[in-house]
């Protein structure tokens, strides 16, 4: 019995056969170029703008999202809290500096 089909390389997303054609090389497998979107906001991804996890496909945004949820309100917050009330820690030279322009009071 004759087997029909094209019998090559399956893509993940779909599951059908991907032809030479209208293959995409990425992540230790074949796409088909439309297949080849993000899982999570389904934009169309190109060899260069794409991150994989456990052979998954994101776009880089949805990626950092996905792996480092915390990071993008750490920055946030990193920005917004950077100026702290009273000045803040000064380093060592300009302390220094300020204590020796400061009159001690021995003076008359």
């Amino acid at each position: 019995m004759p087997q029909w089909g094209g019998g090559g390389e399956i893509c993940p997303r779909c599951q059908k056969t991907v032809y030479p054609a209208e293959k995409l090389a990425a992540c230790s497998a074949a796409w088909h170029k439309g297949c080849f979107k993000c899982k999570t906001c389904n934009s169309i991804l190109t060899l260069a703008s794409y991150k994989d996890f456990s052979l998954d496909i994101y776009c880089k945004s949805c990626y950092q999202d996905k792996l480092h949820p915390h990071e993008r309100n750490r920055k946030q917050l990193e920005t917004k809290f950077s100026r702290q009330p009273g000045g803040g820690a000064q380093p060592a030279a300009t302390t220094e500096a300020a204590s020796a322009s400061e009159p001690t009071g021995d003076e008359e």
